[in-house]
């Protein structure tokens, strides 16, 4: 009997589970599924634009940048105009789409599409992500409107809208009114345009009013007193050169049959530019000058073919196709004016020619891009979250950048202007003596790496300056390249003899950029020595500047010192049957450290006397650079 009651005794205890309990396991089950649903979100779109974000309506979510900009490419070749027209206010004309001739920047839409969701804070990005994923994010690219077309069918209309003011003529017994003339203003019309198409609705019509100036009817006395000139002083023969035929002082019309682009030479400008005399000449820098004015309206720059090389297969892979472009061929057109004032002809050919790309994507496999030639690296692990962002946006300005034969590569014609509006964020430049917030600190990482892959090639360095100072972002000094646009740029020559194609690989995690070329790899070996340094001259002491935002006894640090130096990097290059050997001079200024605190009781008694009473709120705090000092440096 004692056994059996010990034995019940040792019987397990069973726990009851209530529905409370079950909730909540059932909720941390749904935590953790959640979680495993954010980490998977965010390892499948590492180098993809987030899901649900379109361009211009299309749909880019889940793709890889160059996907993207191939989507895009394709879907938006002919890019989208909303329907405008305009109107007198009695008749009404319909502006066409090949009046809108636009240029779309694909490449820039695709760049500020992959950036949603990576943008800001983590709350931010997050709301960005799920904006995102809804579909509420649509990027839409920036256009450029060819305005010489436009200005031309405005013209047109225009014509047919003039109405000269009339006198009051007396017909027998009858006196027949005076009656204003109507004009247009086309510049003002073309503002108005301008205006509705950028801010137009796709899906909606919008009509623009032409905007008329009325003319007040000239009086009698004033027709008359011209009727007398006109009939007392007739015109003389003009002939633009010693000719028994005398030219036409008539309107002269340029048209290029092609493209139906038309200008036209009225009267009073022809007798501007022929002259008087006996013999009257044509003024050629006058007539220059307007056709440099007509060439600004209807010229357009040709647009060079982006590509990837694919190292799968060792070929290159067009991801934006080149186009033609056009220009005004002044001296051929200046030829065609001269003939037909000679021989008084109302017409005269408006010359456009082709302007080729310097890439063309129809041309790739004559390219000679088949292997690497050189490879340039550095590294950024600690960037702050603002030079992160602008290390990226700058390597993506490169992203299929080809450079001919003999071409010379310019970084800041690639990069463009440092600005928010390009897509550039503050961060830390130098600025004068000091490190400052300001537009597009980081972008000096990408012109340093790219400097250090042409250095590696052995290609010609046609300008290149170092920092004012040594930056911690490079390592040993010597090897560094800064930029400040448009004035202080980096630029080589491709002497390769083959097409240079340049690919960055970013790695925002590990903090490294790599800039590889791609092409044909010259006969050549070269080598390059480690940086010696020398005339090492010691920081100056530090400085201390009272801030107001500080409170009394705390003190930060916002500069850090360095010492100045001259920095001498040698370059020996073998190939063709000859040795030769280039120096590169770098020089950095000292640099001193810069301590803001709160008050002047806080600054040591040793440094009083280079103290400065306050300093703007919001300094500067980690060290960083990007616009070049006073005293840029050398450029070989």
């Amino acid at each position: 009997m004692l056994q059996a009651t010990a034995a019940r005794r040792r019987l397990p205890v069973r726990i009851r589970r209530t529905p409370a309990d079950f909730a909540v396991i059932f909720a941390g089950l749904l935590l953790l599924a959640a979680l495993a649903l954010i980490v998977g979100w965010q390892v499948w779109h590492i180098q993809r634009v987030y899901g649900g974000v379109t361009v211009a309506g299309v749909p880019v979510g889940g793709l890889t940048r160059s996907a993207a900009l191939a989507r895009v490419s394709e879907s938006l070749a002919r890019y989208p105009l909303p329907s405008i027209s305009v109107t007198d206010g009695v008749r009404q004309w319909p502006i066409t789409g090949d009046d809108l001739r636009v240029t779309a920047n694909l490449l820039d839409a695709v760049n500020r599409a992959y950036l949603v969701g990576r943008a800001g804070d983590a709350g931010t990005q997050m709301g960005d992500q799920l904006a995102a994923a809804l579909g509420a994010v649509d990027v839409l690219p920036t256009v450029t409107l060819e305005t010489g077309q436009l200005r031309y069918t405005v013209d047109q209309i225009a014509a047919a809208v003039r109405r000269p003011a009339r006198p009051a003529v007396q017909m027998g017994d009858a006196l027949v009114p005076a009656a204003p003339g109507v004009d247009v203003d086309v510049a003002a019309t073309m503002a108005q345009l301008n205006a509705a198409l950028a801010s137009g609705d796709l899906g909606q019509a919008a009509v623009v009013p032409l905007t008329l100036i009325e003319l007040a009817p000239p009086a009698a006395a004033s027709v008359a007193a011209s009727v007398a000139v006109s009939v007392a002083t007739p015109v003389a023969p003009s002939p633009v050169a010693p000719s028994p035929v005398a030219p036409s002082l008539g309107p002269l019309l340029l048209q290029d049959a092609r493209t139906g682009l038309t200008f036209a030479l009225d009267g009073a400008t022809l007798a501007d530019l022929v002259g008087g005399g006996d013999v009257m000449r044509l003024n050629e820098a006058k007539l220059r000058e307007i056709l440099a004015g007509w060439a600004a309206q209807v010229d357009v720059a040709p647009r060079d073919a982006r590509l990837r090389f694919d190292t799968a297969t060792q070929t290159p892979v067009v991801v934006q196709e080149s186009r033609a472009g056009r220009k005004l061929d002044i001296d051929a057109t200046v030829v065609t004016i001269r003939g037909a004032l000679v021989g008084g002809q109302p017409r005269a050919d408006l010359v456009m020619v082709a302007a080729p790309p310097a890439v063309d994507s129809s041309r790739v496999a004559e390219m000679g891009i088949r292997e690497l030639v050189a490879s340039g690296a550095s590294y950024f692990a600690g960037s702050s979250g603002e030079r992160l962002r602008n290390i990226a946006v700058a390597a993506e300005k490169f992203v299929g950048v080809a450079i001919p034969p003999n071409g010379i590569f310019s970084f800041n014609h690639y990069v463009e202007d440092i600005s928010a509006a390009n897509g550039f964020e503050d961060s830390l430049i130098i600025w004068g003596d000091r490190t400052a917030v300001g537009i597009g600190g980081g972008v000096c990482q990408v012109s340093t790496t790219i400097f250090r892959a042409a250095y590696a090639a052995g290609l010609p360095i046609v300008e290149r300056y170092n920092h004012g100072y040594i930056v911690d972002w490079y390592g040993e000094p010597g090897l560094d390249a800064t930029i400040f646009t448009p004035t202080v740029d980096f630029r080589f020559r491709n002497d390769t003899g083959a097409y240079l194609l340049m690919q960055p690989d970013l790695d925002t995690a590990r903090g490294v950029l790599v800039i590889n070329f791609y092409g044909t790899k010259p006969d050549r070996a070269v080598v390059i020595s480690a940086p010696a340094q020398s005339d090492e001259q010691p920081a100056p002491p530090p400085l201390y500047t009272v801030d107001p935002s500080l409170a009394p006894g705390q003190t930060k640090q916002v500069d850090w010192a360095k010492p100045g130096m001259t920095v001498t990097v040698t370059r020996t290059i073998t190939g063709g049957g000859e040795t030769r050997t280039e120096t590169l001079v770098s020089k950095y200024q000292p640099w001193r450290a810069v301590y803001l605190v709160g008050s002047e009781a806080d600054i040591p008694a040793s440094a009083r006397a280079t103290a400065t009473p306050e300093a703007p709120a919001g300094e500067a705090a980690p060290v960083e650079e990007d616009a070049p000092s006073a005293t840029p440096g050398n450029a070989p």
